[in-house]
């Protein structure tokens, strides 16, 4: 993988109201580049540099603090637990092959959780600990900062794009199954799991998928929800795995330090355009399925990212009979009779929390919403 070193570059901090979360035209942040560096001293992204050079051109103005020594970039931290997988942990491969070379790596924090003490969120230690990384390594820039000699390195992997084939043979080399070997599964675990979102049903997921956990238990599956556990158990739990199912959701770029997904992986996926996981599950595992069968109502809110958290909807009989027809349930699948009635209780919350009565264009929202809800349950009614 590429690597650049660079003498007196200037590093542009993440700033207060930009960068991760403010969309893709208000990035600032990374290594300002001259003519003929790579577009990898931005954040990149689906193949792209992320960078608003007009926006970054602004913080140049100030006096930089000067960094003496050679230092390695990481580049940005996000601090929501997908994208800290998906986005800020690719260059770390470098620090294996130059740290006896540098004074230790940069990263650029988010400056509200900075200031507020949160240098790293927790989940993130344990992660690093696995990649080889060390905390006390760590310098965090917040300032404009001109540093002696950086090195600069490209990201073995990022969101939208798979990794690279020499990165898979990194990760390889961090021999995560020898370094399990020793971590207890959960009681009850199973060789066949179903990742839930059930505790997140508002915040991103599918209406009434809850009533699958009691088939699928059923059928001999684990029931996960990873956020009960350390990173460590995590791990252990995919790693032992002989079948996964998993709803889409940020549990499954924990997978991104895996080399190889012995695994089946079944993905129910909330957001049917959505192609973040493929690049997740395509470079690692032999056996990788996508339910796509999904509808998504129109959002209740003109907000940034509201598709985002959106309670999509999906003829649960259809999606039992998907599982039996991949061979990852049995022909006595059984889903509730009722299921009906626990999607029209989760699209109920979803309602109570998300609709806005003040807004002066809620009532256009809430009927748009409430006509593709209806759509569905014709559908699902009266089946073709």
């Amino acid at each position: 993988m590429d690597l650049v070193i660079k003498k007196n570059a200037l590093v542009v901090p993440q700033t207060l109201y930009k960068d991760f979360g403010a969309g893709m035209g208000q990035f600032a942040h990374g290594v300002v580049r001259d003519q003929g560096d790579p577009d990898y001293f931005a954040h990149m992204r689906n193949g792209k540099a992320f960078i608003n050079e007009k926006l970054q051109a602004r913080h140049l103005q100030e006096q930089p603090e000067k960094l003496a020594g050679k230092w390695l970039y990481l580049g940005g931290l996000h601090n929501h637990f997908g994208h800290f997988l998906a986005e800020c942990i690719h260059r770390i491969w470098a620090w294996h092959e130059y740290r006896d070379q540098c004074s230790g790596v940069l990263f650029l924090p988010n400056i509200k959780q900075f200031e507020l003490g949160h240098h790293l969120p927790g989940y993130s230690k344990a992660i690093l600990d696995f990649l080889g990384l060390e905390e006390s390594a760590i310098r965090y820039v917040t300032q404009l900062t001109e540093v002696e000699e950086l090195l600069v390195p490209e990201p073995g992997s990022q969101l939208f794009v798979a990794a690279k084939a020499d990165y898979i043979k990194f990760l390889a080399t961090l021999k995560l199954a020898q370094r399990l070997h020793r971590e207890a599964l959960p009681s009850g675990y199973t060789p066949k799991v179903f990742v839930s979102r059930k505790k997140y049903r508002m915040n991103g997921s599918i209406a009434g998928l809850d009533v699958l956990e009691n088939s699928l238990q059923q059928e001999g599956y684990f029931i996960f929800y990873p956020e009960n556990y350390p990173i460590a158990v995590q791990l252990k739990v995919y790693q032992e795995a002989e079948k996964i199912i998993f709803e889409e959701g940020s549990a499954v770029h924990l997978l991104e330090l895996f080399a190889k997904i012995k695994a089946d992986v079944l993905l129910i996926k909330r957001r049917p355009s959505s192609r973040s996981f493929d690049c997740v599950f395509k470079p690692r595992t032999k056996c990788y399925i996508k339910y796509i069968d999904v509808m998504t109502p129109p959002p209740l809110t003109s907000a940034k990212f509201a598709d985002v958290n959106a309670l999509s909807l999906t003829d649960l009989d259809n999606l039992g009979q998907f599982l039996v027809a991949q061979g990852f349930a049995s022909a006595a699948l059984a889903i509730p009779l009722d299921w009906r009635d626990k999607v029209k209780a989760d699209i109920l919350g979803y309602l109570l929390k998300n609709a806005r009565l003040e807004s002066p264009s809620m009532d256009e929202f809430i009927v748009g919403y409430l006509q593709s809800i209806d759509d569905f349950f014709q559908q699902t009614d009266n089946p073709a």
